[in-house]
């Protein structure tokens, strides 16, 4: 009888249990964060967080992006059948790298026919389907570019709400508390 090891399982050094290797690091690039755009009254909030970052992983370039909120409960949706199972933290990244990638080697993600915008989760079904066909290291790659992009995506908001005072409002007249 073979003892298991922990070669498999994440290390405290990146969250998906992977940074590339140890001669070439995994190194997000970062596109440049539309300030003005997310400033802009009203349209800004719909906008305000959406961050995308490219990654070389193995000779391809993958194109990558925060999730919207909607993205993140069909994410939820998705790994229902796997929750409290031994396969539910790999379902979550499977998804989560599914629905975050927008290209591989400068080409889009496959798009199912007849896709409809009323019906989203079909959509992230798909890809999805199409994600759990890639091998567990590219998902941890993905995934752990992602969770970098995320912390990006914090700084950054961070960052921005430190431009105005806090509390302040852009509306002459309103305050945070009376808002």
């Amino acid at each position: 009888m073979t003892t298991p090891s922990d070669e498999g399982f994440p290390d405290e050094a990146s969250p998906a249990g992977v940074s590339g290797t140890a001669d070439a690091p995994l190194e997000l690039h970062v596109d440049e964060v539309d300030d003005a755009g997310w400033r802009a009254d009203l349209t800004g909030l719909l906008t305000l967080g959406c961050l995308s970052g490219w990654f070389d992983w193995c000779g391809h370039r993958i194109a990558i992006r925060t999730l919207t909120t909607d993205e993140e409960l069909i994410v939820a949706q998705l790994i229902r059948e796997y929750e409290g199972g031994l396969g539910s933290a790999k379902a979550y990244a499977t998804a989560v790298a599914g629905l975050c990638v927008e290209s591989v080697d400068r080409q889009p993600m496959p798009v199912p026919l007849g896709e409809h915008p009323n019906r989203p989760y079909q959509w992230a079904l798909q890809r999805f389907n199409y994600a759990r066909r890639w091998y567990p290291p590219t998902i941890d790659a993905i995934f752990d570019a992602f969770l970098q992009l995320e912390i990006r995506q914090k700084a950054v908001i961070t960052e921005l709400g430190k431009a105005s005072p806090q509390g302040e409002s852009a509306t002459p007249g309103l305050s945070a508390s009376s808002a």
